[in-house]
């Protein structure tokens, strides 16, 4: 009686213990989900979009404000071939998929193979020009079916054109296959192992890997219908929701990104993370009280050596020990604290490698990888101790540099110059060899009070785009529009 009853309090306790540790465990990897991976993996493709968008974005405000455009639109578009000529130049330059001018005088849609159509307010497929039109805004994103190129699903990049005194001239922009973008979408899943969508703020899905929900499914009429008005309303700061969509609780992270005016959703299904834990409670209480510590042990030495992992990477670059995006926004509320606090003024310094593509097409991803370490390793030492390099992107850098935007342009400068004297190729490289062109572009922006991270590398790259536009191997300062 005295073993049994020993037997049943260990049975019991083993029972309990096991029990708890599974609510633990299970508590434990929701909270670091909820509070560290489903954010940082938000952050990090919310950066990743904004950059990959921004150039086009950039492109088609910028023929919308091209005088050649206006000219010829104003001087009566009596010739086809000058306005086929430059959107076939943009296309083939930035390899958008599409590049377009609907003139408002004559109702002609022109694309970069000639005329493609003339609109008219009763063609359904012309309401999108209708619509943007009416809705005054300057610019708008659209899924819609190009026409022009056997009705492929495309995103247009809408720019509103105008001329003296504000006339309306028509609209521009350029096209990104829908495909393309789902391509990066595909490539963020398999890279974070979980689902990613874009919505627009009326709750349609714009992009998908689920090609037939795009444009058709609204996420009022989904599994997560409860919270989808909440969830339509976030602007400034992202959150996080939970729904349950058939068996599975699904852990959900929005955010907005307002150049695109969609809406970034990250999906964790927290039924699949908690698998394991589920697996090993089974186990535990089949194997018994030894093999139970053995689990608990190791399960706590892969939660610990995953998080240092994570801590590790969440700050620097694997390549070259530079600051990654997590780092340098932690620098940057250091810097706009201490510009607020103390008005001691930051600027940023946003580099881009000139020449880089030829290095990986010819001598192949070692060699540029080697360039890349190079270059910071350089940067590195012509920055100061107070300043901050990161790596921004694949050939692309920012420097968080303190002092005014004229201190900056003097570090901007040193570091082009240390580029440019830099024998990256080698004394006994061939004269053609690509790395004897690499050159580098920065563009300069001071930080402004209340302003934040993704403002301030905006006008950065606006001054990079400006320096890149004239041959690059230069410095470019973007100074803030005036207060009244």
């Amino acid at each position: 009686m005295f073993l049994a009853a020993i037997a049943l309090v260990l049975l019991l306790s083993f029972l309990g213990i096991s029990a708890l540790n599974y609510s633990i465990t299970r508590a434990t990897i929701r909270e670091e989900i909820i509070t560290n991976d489903l954010p940082l993996t938000r952050d990090n493709i919310y950066s990743d979009i904004t950059s990959e968008l921004m150039r086009p974005l950039m492109v088609a405000s910028s023929m919308a404000n091209d005088s050649f455009l206006k000219d010829w639109a104003y001087n009566g578009e009596k010739d086809l071939a000058p306005i086929t000529n430059y959107l076939r130049q943009i296309k083939n330059k930035f390899g958008y998929f599409s590049t377009f001018f609907v003139s408002e005088d004559t109702q002609t849609y022109y694309h970069y193979m000639g005329v493609h159509k003339y609109i008219h307010p009763e063609d359904d497929h012309d309401q999108w020009y209708y619509n943007f039109i009416a809705s005054g805004a300057d610019y708008v994103l659209d899924v819609d079916n190009d026409q022009a190129s056997n009705d492929t699903l495309t995103v247009f990049i809408n720019f509103r054109v105008t001329g003296k005194e504000n006339r309306l001239m028509g609209v521009t922009g350029v096209g990104l296959q829908v495909d393309e973008i789902r391509k990066l979408i595909s490539e963020y899943e398999s890279r974070y192992h979980r689902s990613i969508y874009l919505v627009d703020v009326d709750g349609l899905v714009q992009v998908h890997l689920q090609k037939d929900l795009i444009e058709q499914l609204n996420i009022r009429d989904s599994a997560m219908a409860s919270i989808a008005e909440e969830v339509l309303l976030i602007r400034d700061e992202p959150s996080t929701f939970q729904f349950r969509r058939g068996k599975s609780d699904i852990l959900l992270t929005v955010r907005y990104i307002p150049e695109l005016q969609w809406l970034l959703f990250v999906e964790q299904n927290e039924t699949e993370a908690l698998a394991m834990a589920r697996m090993n409670f089974i186990r535990t209480l089949g194997i018994g009280t030894g093999a139970s510590v053995i689990v608990i042990a190791l399960t706590l030495f892969m939660v610990n050596s995953y998080q240092r992992r994570v801590e590790a990477m969440a700050m620097s670059d694997e390549l070259t020990g530079a600051a990654n995006r997590r780092g340098v926004e932690a620098a940057f509320n250091k810097a706009a604290y201490t510009l607020e606090r103390y008005e001691r003024p930051c600027s940023a310094i946003l580099m881009d490698l000139d020449s880089f593509k030829p290095i990986n097409d010819v001598l192949g991803h070692v060699a540029g990888d080697r360039v890349i370490e190079q270059v910071v390793d350089k940067i590195l030492a012509s920055v100061r101790p107070t300043d901050v390099l990161g790596r921004w992107g694949g050939d692309e850098f920012i420097v968080l540099a303190e002092g005014s935007a004229q201190d900056a342009v003097m570090v901007a400068e040193r570091i082009r110059r240390a580029v440019n004297e830099l024998d990256l190729a080698g004394p006994d490289a061939p004269a053609d060899d690509p790395r004897r062109r690499v050159t580098i572009c920065c563009g300069v922006a001071q930080l402004m009070p209340g302003e934040t991270l993704d403002q301030l590398v905006q006008r950065a790259d606006k001054a990079l785009y400006a320096g890149k536009t004239h041959g690059g191997d230069c410095v470019r300062l973007h100074s803030p529009p005036r207060r009244r």
